[in-house]
């Protein structure tokens, strides 16, 4: 008995509301921006739409920042740019209905600015002053930094959202500022994309952004006996040297950093279209001077991943062995 007497309560209770006030208990309006997450001085679109409001037949009426910019029958669409980075843009929408009804609808749009990193887990030698490519399959490592106008910081306070190659969910979560992702195939582009949030704020920022695939390369230096690896100046074209003895190193770049500390890939040299082996190291060769003049070395060199198998590169030199 007790539950028919509160049901008829909640009716009566129900009854006695405005029709206004009881579509204002509905979100029946939607709205929506172009882009999705504006940045500062941006020109954006504002729509709004509704699945139970005939907005074609109400008269519309736009605010922006309280000032009164457009007004008119199925009015659902302006445009507007957004302020500097740190100032909030508030749009207001009032609807009146052919029926008499008056909906009101806000949205604060906070533009905030979102830095994109990467740094791709390839091999450079030391002290190289280049960056480290991203090539085919080789995992990259993106970082966010958020600028938001606010008093916090600590990017670990924010929320992040990440995809790559437009679709891809690469992990949301507070905190979240960096994720790891593959690239694709040579000298191909992996779009990436991060949203970031302010939780209990209106601060939104969206950074997009393309990681240029490249391709893996080679390149030989000269080991001197005293000096090592001479990494200033690469061997190409012909080679003339005096020294009785010249060692070659050859280095690769831009390889997987897992693949080449786990010893994966693989190294084979020729000289003059015959292959042959190191005695020490994979990644040295040792030539002789011939006792009696003989025509040029022709040294070729490659390497290849074979964990990732569009990582190869190949290069070549021809050294002769002079008399004093």
């Amino acid at each position: 008995m007790k539950s028919i007497f509160y049901i008829f309560l909640s009716i009566l209770f129900l009854g006695t509301l405005s029709p206004s006030t009881a579509f204002a208990q509905l979100d029946l309006v939607n709205i929506t921006t172009s882009p999705k997450t504006p940045g500062p001085n941006e020109t954006v679109k504002v729509r709004i739409g509704s699945y139970a409001v005939d907005l074609d037949s109400s008269n519309l009426v736009w605010y922006v920042n309280n000032e009164p910019i457009k007004e008119g029958v199925a009015e659902k669409e302006i445009t507007l740019t957004t302020g500097n980075f740190g100032e909030k843009t508030t749009v207001d929408i009032i609807i009146f209905t052919a029926s008499g009804l008056k909906l009101n609808k806000q949205l604060v749009i906070a533009p905030a600015e979102v830095d994109l990193l990467w740094e791709a887990q390839t091999y450079t030698p030391p002290f190289y002053k280049g960056k480290a490519l991203p090539t085919h399959k080789s995992l990259v490592r993106l970082t966010a930094i958020p600028r938001f106008n606010t008093s916090t910081s600590n990017p670990k306070e924010f929320y992040y959202k990440w995809t790559y190659n437009r679709i891809q969910n690469a992990g949301e979560a507070l905190g979240k500022n960096s994720v790891t992702i593959p690239m694709g195939y040579p000298d191909a582009k992996v779009p990436v994309m991060v949203e970031v949030s302010l939780p209990g704020t209106d601060w939104k920022g969206v950074k997009n952004g393309d990681i240029q695939g490249s391709s893996a390369k080679v390149v030989l230096y000269h080991q001197a006996p005293l000096l090592g690896v001479q990494f200033g100046h690469a061997l190409s074209g012909g080679i003339r040297t005096s020294e009785t003895e010249f060692t070659i190193y050859a280095v690769p770049y831009h390889f997987s950093l897992d693949n080449i500390a786990n010893n994966n890939l693989l190294y084979t040299w020729q000289i003059n279209r015959q292959h042959t082996n190191s005695d020490f190291d994979q990644r040295n060769l040792t030539l002789i001077k011939p006792e009696k003049q003989e025509r040029p070395y022709a040294v070729s060199f490659r390497a290849q991943n074979p964990k990732r198998i569009l990582q190869e590169a190949s290069t070549q030199a021809t050294i002769s062995f002079i008399s004093q």
